[in-house]
């Protein structure tokens, strides 16, 4: 198991103007004492090669490397149009991830209508049209694809909020409608709608690649709101040995609050 932060856990801070990459790659080297980071798409201030160049220039000056592009995306826009443009706009970031040194390419199924709206969050799936369902299926064969040129593996995420991938009954379909070599699932641990069971459900599809979901940091570095012994364990006996990545999402002290949780799962794998 290799430890990972998501850039995702300091987002309040990238999206009021106080972090940036480099930033935090600095952190998460230095205090975090991480080796590895997952950057969201969003928290790249271009495109460009130029400013892609700058990143590994910081990636190597602080040994840390890039185990996940998080790509944030939806195939499920009522327009075939829509739809393209989300491919192409994967195709484009798949090749940065790879200028980055990263194996692994975050998508989401994503959510009918476009991308999330915190539909339905404390609901239940919402019903998947076949239609929708099918031509979501079609790019997400179609990204795959792609990604084996460029030698990547797509992990695609389970969502909920309404989301094509918001239950395990519809991850547990999706794999078994797109048997690719290159596609393992990204397992978030607080996005399914029918948590921990769903986690037990479809821990033998995670092969490469967990987001552990924290939302309020004990002083212990457990959490409020998630079971993360019970969680830990289900992972653990799953046999992972791929990037554990931390995605906080609550309103602490990140600077204060996240190490403690880096410190716990550190210590609860070397002990367990």
């Amino acid at each position: 198991m290799k430890l990972s932060c998501s850039s995702q856990s300091l987002d309040a801070l990238f999206m009021g103007k106080f972090m940036d990459l480099k930033k935090y790659i600095k952190y998460s080297a230095e205090e975090l004492g991480l080796k590895y980071v997952e950057l969201e798409d969003k928290h790249f201030e271009s495109a460009s090669n130029e400013y892609i160049d700058t990143i590994n220039t910081e990636l190597k000056k602080y040994g840390v490397e890039v185990c996940n592009i998080a790509f944030d995306c939806s195939f499920g826009y009522l327009s075939k149009e829509e739809n393209d443009r989300e491919l192409e706009r994967a195709r484009q970031w798949m090749k940065i991830g790879k200028k980055l040194g990263s194996k692994n390419f975050r998508v989401f199924a994503g959510w009918i209508g476009g991308l999330d709206q915190g539909i339905g969050k404390n609901g239940l799936p919402i019903k998947k049209e076949k239609e929708a369902w099918q031509a979501m299926i079609g790019y997400i064969r179609a990204a795959c694809d792609y990604a084996r040129e460029l030698d990547l593996d797509v992990v695609i995420e389970n969502h909920n909020h309404g989301g094509f991938l918001s239950s395990s009954e519809d991850v547990l379909r999706l794999f078994n409608e797109v048997p690719k070599d290159n596609l393992s699932l990204l397992l978030d641990t607080g996005n399914y709608v029918d948590g921990i069971p769903g986690i037990e459900r479809t821990i033998h599809l995670v092969k490469k690649y967990v987001h552990v979901k924290i939302n309020e940091i004990k002083d212990d570095g457990k959490d409020n709101v998630y079971d993360l012994d019970t969680i830990l364990n289900i992972i653990k006996k799953g046999g992972f040995e791929g990037f554990l990545s931390i995605e906080y999402e609550g309103n602490q002290d990140v600077f204060t609050y996240l190490p403690k949780v880096v410190n716990f799962i550190k210590n609860f794998f070397s002990k367990n």
